[in-house]
């Protein structure tokens, strides 16, 4: 029983991310509905497509960063932890930044392999890059929840993931263009990140304020 608890602990954080997208997608349903009408959705619907592939960047440079954080913590080899950190940090910024680059750049033909009609495709494209600037912030977010669940801080990447996952992201997503108006609608992506990564840079102060706490159990 007690080695159950602590492998449900340890993956309770990436359980709780994977609530990411359906929370998200229903929210930006409802908002698209009330601001743009079945086009909004119809667009979502491609920029979902592509936003998949992009995390999967995220949570795969994430997960083959996971055993080099955990052996460098293991070992107790504190610069060899912040070096994969920093390595770690450095591919997924890269390969996000590539992902943005290329939906940008490709928008078009990218945008027909989904199917969309002429309006649908023009709107996407019109809208495309408000949206995927984001994901360069979501794979630093990423990247520093594998970061704490590796090196026995579960309480921090539950909590992180919670705020990213089910609070920060709804919040976000509903009462932005509530405030602000429908033209912020498609930055709420990037927006709900860059304020989770205040969270994540803050609870990661904290946790090493005095240095990083190696755990023998």
């Amino acid at each position: 029983m007690k080695l159950y608890c602590k492998i449900v602990l340890r993956g309770l954080p990436e359980a709780i991310a994977q609530f990411s997208t359906p929370v998200t997608t229903f929210c930006m349903n409802r908002t698209l509905m009330a601001a743009y009408g079945e086009i909004g959705i119809n667009v979502f619907s491609i920029i979902s497509y592509l936003s998949s592939f992009t995390m999967s960047v995220f949570f795969g440079a994430s997960e083959g960063m996971q055993p080099l954080f955990g052996q460098a913590y293991g070992a107790k080899q504190e610069e060899d932890l912040k070096h994969y950190y920093r390595a770690g940090q450095l591919i997924s910024i890269i390969g996000s930044a590539v992902c943005v680059v290329v939906y940008i750049l490709f928008s078009h033909p990218l945008c027909r392999l989904f199917g969309g009609d002429a309006e649908t495709i023009a709107f996407t494209e019109l809208h495309l890059w408000e949206y995927c600037w984001g994901f360069v912030v979501g794979s630093i977010n990423t990247m520093i929840s594998a970061y704490f669940y590796s090196t026995r801080r579960s309480g921090q990447a539950i909590a992180l993931n919670i705020v990213r996952s089910l609070i920060m992201n709804s919040i976000v997503i509903t009462f932005a263009p509530l405030i602000f108006g429908k033209i912020v609608v498609w930055h709420t992506f990037g927006i709900y990140e860059i304020l989770v990564l205040a969270v994540a840079v803050m609870l990661k102060k904290w946790s090493e304020r005095n240095g990083i706490a190696y755990s023998s159990d």
